[in-house]
C-alpha cells in the first residue's frame, strides 16, 4: 500500500510543480504559483500520505505581521506540505543554493523566487543572509527549519544560528511552530507510510522589539525553547 501512496505522491508532485512553473512563466509573477502549493499541491500530498492535520492555536499566526519568519522543527518530508497547508499566507523557503540543480524542485524554487543561501564560505553566507533579509523586509514571508536536517526521532536538535542572523537582518516577527506526528506518518528512514494524526501547534509571534538586542546565538536558544514548549 505504501508503494502505491509513494507513486501517487511522486506523480502528483511532478504534475503540480510543472503546472506551477508554467503558471509562473505565463503570469511573470510567482504569487499564484506559490499560492498553488498551498491550496492545490499540499492538500493532495497530505491525503495520499494519510496525514490528518489538526491545527492548534492557529489564530496566533494571524496576529503576526506579514512578512514574518516561521520557524519550525523538522522530522519528516511531510513538514513542507504541512506548513504550506496550514500557514494562512504565501510563504517562501530558505534553501541552500545547491537545490537549484534539482530537476522539478529546483526549477520551481527558482521560478517562484525562493530564497537561496550560499554556504560555500562565511563571507558569502553572510552576504546571502543580508540580501535575504532585505527581501523579507520587502514582503516575503519565509519558513525555515533551523535544525538544518530532519530529526530521526521526536527530539529537537540544536537550532543553527543562520535563521536568526536572518531574523536580525530582516527585523520582522518570528512565529514559532511545532509539528508533532509527521515523523510517525512519514519516517526519515525506510519507505513506508503510516497514516495518522499530525498536530501543528502555533506559538505567539515574537516581535523585533523583543529580540533586536540579542545576538543570533542567544536568539536561536530563545526560539528553540519556545518551539520545544509547544506541546499538544
Amino acid at each position: 500500500m505504501s508503494i502505491i501512496r509513494f507513486t501517487l505522491i511522486g506523480i502528483w508532485s511532478a504534475f503540480a510543480i510543472t503546472l506551477s512553473a508554467v503558471v509562473a512563466l505565463v503570469t511573470f509573477s510567482p504569487k499564484l504559483s506559490v499560492a498553488m502549493a498551498r491550496w492545490f499541491w499540499s492538500p493532495v500530498i497530505l491525503f495520499f500520505a494519510g496525514a490528518k492535520v489538526k491545527m492548534v492555536n492557529h489564530n496566533s499566526v494571524l496576529n503576526a505581521l506579514n512578512p514574518s519568519i516561521v520557524v519550525a522543527n523538522h522530522s519528516s518530508f511531510l513538514d513542507i506540505p504541512i506548513l504550506f497547508n496550514t500557514v494562512p499566507f504565501n510563504v517562501h523557503f530558505v534553501a541552500k543554493k545547491e537545490l537549484k540543480k534539482m530537476p522539478f524542485v529546483g526549477w520551481y524554487m527558482m521560478l517562484t523566487r525562493m530564497i537561496f543561501i550560499d554556504r560555500s564560505n562565511r563571507s558569502k553566507s553572510y552576504e546571502s543572509l543580508r540580501k535575504a533579509g532585505q527581501l523579507i523586509r520587502k514582503g516575503k514571508s519565509v519558513i525555515t527549519f533551523p535544525e538544518g536536517s530532519r530529526s530521526e526521532d521526536s527530539s529537537i536538535a540544536m537550532f543553527k544560528q543562520g535563521t536568526f542572523q536572518l531574523a536580525l537582518e530582516a527585523q520582522v516577527p518570528i512565529v514559532p511552530v511545532r509539528i508533532q506526528g509527521a515523523g510517525r506518518v512519514w519516517p526519515t528512514k525506510g519507505f513506508k507510510l503510516f497514516p495518522g494524526e499530525v498536530n501543528v501547534i502555533f506559538g505567539e509571534p515574537i516581535f523585533p522589539e523583543y529580540y533586536k538586542n540579542l545576538k543570533a546565538k542567544e536568539l536561536a536558544k530563545y526560539v528553540q525553547g519556545k518551539v520545544e514548549g509547544l506541546v499538544e
